[in-house]
């Protein structure tokens, strides 16, 4: 199986983040996007694929493929984009392991929570964030490698919430996202 050297959730996927910044950071050449609606859009594919810096291979794998995909991809380091928490721990829950996720990336919208900069989240979507972590995996908001990380735990802190054990919809209230 190919080194996975970093788990993203970010939903935009490809942008100038991370091609500029985590790719330069990581040094990777691979890209794995598991996502099971991206796994039968070809055009969605293409685009993504051209994003992509020269060099940089974008592979593209459903959610209960993307352990066998890995095994294909020879690689020394590889960037795994996933959109949304529950993909994540649902990619965790398959059999690919890693020890850590960064959540960098996920647009407010309906029914969403602001937990950091620009990402918010829906219930299911933190309850599958607290998941992860239950899991041993460390949950932690980054958006460029430059900035501090701050581990989930760390700002369950700031918000004054209530200790890890509680259910997420305690830990974070839901509140109408910003428009």
């Amino acid at each position: 199986m190919a080194n996975i050297a970093l788990v993203r959730v970010d939903d935009r996927l490809i942008h100038g983040q991370v091609v500029v910044k985590w790719l330069h950071h990581l040094g990777c050449k691979d890209i794995l996007i598991v996502d099971d609606e991206l796994w039968g859009d070809d055009f969605m594919q293409s685009v993504l694929r051209l994003a992509a810096p020269p060099g940089v291979r974008v592979h593209v794998a459903p959610t209960q493929g993307a352990r066998e995909q890995l095994d294909r991809i020879a690689s020394q380091g590889v960037l795994v984009l996933v959109k949304s928490p529950p993909t994540a721990l649902a990619l965790h829950r398959s059999g690919v392991e890693f020890s850590a996720v960064n959540v960098g990336g996920m647009a407010a919208g309906p029914n969403t929570t602001r937990l950091f900069k620009s990402v918010s989240a829906t219930q299911e979507q933190i309850a599958a964030l607290l998941d992860l972590q239950a899991r041993g995996v460390r949950v932690y908001f980054q958006i460029i490698p430059e900035e501090h990380a701050v581990d989930i735990q760390g700002l369950l802190h700031v918000r004054g919430s209530v200790p890890p054990s509680a259910s997420a919809p305690a830990v974070f209230p839901e509140r109408p996202a910003r428009t």
